[in-house]
């Protein structure tokens, strides 16, 4: 700041100049890592929610009551999956489940979001063993897995026996 013989002080015309571009500068920067935050946060968000649905399955399955006798076919009480008998020789085919972005079951794809598909794996020939289960959460709903957005997988082995 540069000061007057008159008394007054004020500020050179370089001085703001050089105040609005760094101002202008950092403005820009904000302005410009806006949209990589959006993403970040709508990528978070849809993790979370397919999260908390593989969660809700996963705890479906472990809730469902064993049979008697035990390793017998059964279906959980929530979502209706069908587990099969253990030992599981050949895996049997997908369950196929649709969500929508709050979480809540779907009967349809066509307002779906989530997909959630249901495997059970070959787990051998011994009577005592787990029954072991593949889940997979993609969106968008309509999408096969390969092209989707997003996809999470998780593993999961139940004790039937």
């Amino acid at each position: 700041m540069k000061s007057t013989g008159s008394g007054a002080d004020a500020f050179s015309l370089v001085e703001i100049t050089l105040t609005l571009g760094i101002a202008a500068f950092c403005l820009i920067t904000v302005f410009g890592l806006l949209p990589v935050g959006i993403t970040s946060h709508k990528t978070a968000r849809e993790q979370t929610v397919a999260n908390g649905i593989l969660s809700a399955v996963i705890s479906d399955l472990r809730n469902t009551p064993r049979t008697i006798p035990r390793g017998q076919a059964a279906g959980t009480p929530q979502f209706a999956i069908q587990i099969p008998a253990n030992p599981v020789a050949a895996a049997p085919g997908d369950t196929t489940l649709y969500f929508s972005e709050s979480g809540e079951r779907l009967g349809s794809a066509e307002a779906a979001r989530y997909r959630i598909t249901v495997s059970f794996c070959a787990n051998g020939s011994a009577a005592k063993t787990a029954t072991f289960v593949r889940l997979r959460a993609s969106w968008p709903a309509s999408l096969e897995t390969a092209s989707a957005s997003g996809v999470m997988e998780t593993f999961c082995a139940l004790d039937r026996n």
